[in-house]
């Protein structure tokens, strides 16, 4: 895989049913050593962490989807910027990303996710029904 292939598969993976034929798709192509970061989540280290960190996601939203809006190479550097939309509490909540990754030998080294999180947590707070999502997620 390369960074200019990148942005398809990355489309071509958040189509896919979540958690498990998304993370198919998704570890196999994460560096042993990667160093994921995003929002809301303690950075994950490998692997192993990686699959924790879309897991805990995908309890806090498990009908997330994300459409991609636009992308961007630059040498070994993938920048997507995409649309989320998802279900908290009993309504919808929705909140754009720019995600830049590093590719390295064909496996995705890095990724760090760039969003502001107070919709989601203003939404969130607003809608009692989602809170034990939201506990569950952070505490998992």
């Amino acid at each position: 895989m390369t960074p200019h292939d990148f942005p398809a598969v990355f489309a071509e993976g958040w189509a896919l049913p979540k958690p498990g034929a998304f993370l198919d798709h998704f570890l196999p192509l994460i560096h042993s050593e990667a160093v994921f970061t995003q929002p809301m989540f303690p950075d994950a280290h490998g692997i192993a962490a990686v699959d924790d960190l879309f897991r805990r996601l995908f309890v806090l939203f498990p009908d997330l989807t994300l459409t991609v809006r636009r992308s961007a190479v630059d040498g070994d550097t993938v920048f997507i910027e995409s649309d989320c939309t998802a279900t908290l509490g009993r309504g919808p909540v929705a909140f754009p990303v720019c995600d830049r990754f590093v590719i390295d030998g064909g496996t995705i080294r890095a990724r760090r996710s760039f969003s502001d999180p107070l919709p989601v947590l203003l939404t969130g707070l607003r809608r009692p029904s989602g809170w034990p999502r939201l506990l569950r997620a952070r505490l998992r």
